[in-house]
């Protein structure tokens, strides 16, 4: 007989002796303990089991932080899901509810033509840009950058050449920068920032003119072409990072005539032709707009220009480069703005840090201002030039 064997009679039977000397009494109480025992593994097995199929990546974690709130994690879960699974957004520039994937387009600023000469105005495209600047270039006269990020608009123009003030916001919005030419300071500035440049006398294939206008008043362009530009021509498909400003909706209990803080008119003194007005309209909550005391339309539609939002930045006076009267305004720093949304006046300030930092706009408590969702008209007036309200 093995060693093994007889050490295993040896255990079973004082094993049996052991459970023969215990009283009876004894032995129910041992039975219930080791039951009790048995069934408190056969639990905690269960549990591990059902955790591990609901919850699988829940073990992992409860061995790293113990103290967990299990409503907490899955109302973060399902948050980040609903985010994932959206298919709206606001838009980037103007702060519009579109579909995601035409939230954040890359930012298309195209230098429109406003002299008032005859065939200029009406222009074609503006009233689906989200953002126009409006700056004096030479001689008095104003020129404008519209900015598109999703609409369509077919013609756009009359296009014409770069100025360098304006290249401080294309800057700052990382936009495709489309001109016909330019000034030689604003050539040179485009090259040497190394800015997503579309020049149409570079590139005529994007552009055409309108045999029916004089040139060089009838240079235009489209958004699809515009955009195969950007894309086939230039691969330039990274997905936009300029700071959004901050929109907000419609303010439903905004002021009515006569009530105190209502302003119905505001007027920017250009001079002559280039005068500009804006009348508020309550019930569609935009403002038209007049330029040289006539309406200002767009050709495409027939319609009068509105804006959402209107700015006013305050801006030193400019400097004049070479030749033509040309000029450029220090549009870096920060200086005075007055900002008119929902038929009020916010007094405050604007701010940009440098070249490629957005602009910003404060109140006079400090705080950020809050856009209506839709376009916006920045209007650089520098000192000596008028502006006023009622």
């Amino acid at each position: 007989m093995s060693v093994n064997l007889l050490r295993r009679k040896k255990i079973i039977k004082k094993i049996k002796s052991f459970f023969k000397n215990i009283r009876e009494n004894e032995r129910w109480q041992l039975a219930i303990l080791l039951a009790t025992i048995f069934i408190i593994i056969l639990s905690s097995a269960v549990i591990v089991a059902v955790k591990g199929k609901l919850f699988p990546s829940l073990i992992n974690f409860t061995h790293r932080n113990p103290i967990i709130n299990i409503n907490e994690y899955k109302d973060k879960k399902e948050k980040k899901k609903t985010e994932e699974n959206a298919t709206i957004a606001p838009r980037r520039l103007d702060g519009l509810i579109v579909s995601k994937e035409e939230s954040n387009k890359l930012p298309i600023c195209v230098m429109i033509e406003n002299a008032a000469f005859s065939g200029v105005r009406p222009q074609s495209g503006i009233s689906s840009a989200s953002l126009v600047y409006e700056i004096i270039v030479e001689g008095g006269i104003t020129r404008l950058m519209a900015v598109y990020a999703g609409e369509k608009a077919d013609p756009i123009g009359p296009v014409r050449s770069a100025r360098d003030t304006y290249l401080e916001f294309a800057s700052e919005l990382d936009c495709m920068y489309t001109h016909a030419g330019g000034s030689y300071t604003a050539s040179k500035a485009l090259w040497e920032l190394h800015m997503k440049d579309l020049d149409g006398l570079r590139e005529p294939k994007y552009f055409w003119r309108d045999p029916n206008k004089v040139s060089p008043h009838n240079y235009f362009t489209n958004i699809t072409k515009l955009e195969q530009a950007a894309i086939f021509g230039h691969s330039w498909k990274d997905a936009p990072t300029y700071e959004s400003w901050k929109f907000k909706d419609d303010n439903q209990n905004r002021k009515k005539a006569g009530e105190a803080g209502y302003v119905s008119k505001i007027n920017i003194d250009f001079g002559g032709s280039y005068n500009v007005e804006y009348r508020f309209n309550y019930e569609n909550n935009n403002y038209e707009r007049i330029n040289g005391g006539v309406e200002h339309t767009d050709a495409n539609t027939g319609k009068v220009l509105t804006t959402r939002n209107i700015i006013i930045e305050k801006v030193p006076p400019g400097q004049y480069l070479e030749g033509k009267g040309r000029i450029n305004f220090s549009v870096t720093g920060e200086g005075d703005a007055y900002i008119f949304r929902d038929g009020e006046l916010i007094e405050g300030r604007w701010k940009k840090a440098d070249r490629l930092a957005r602009t910003k706009y404060y109140d006079k408590q400090g705080n950020e201002v809050e856009f209506n969702r839709g376009n916006t008209w920045v209007e650089i007036v520098p000192e000596g030039y008028g502006y006023s309200w009622q």
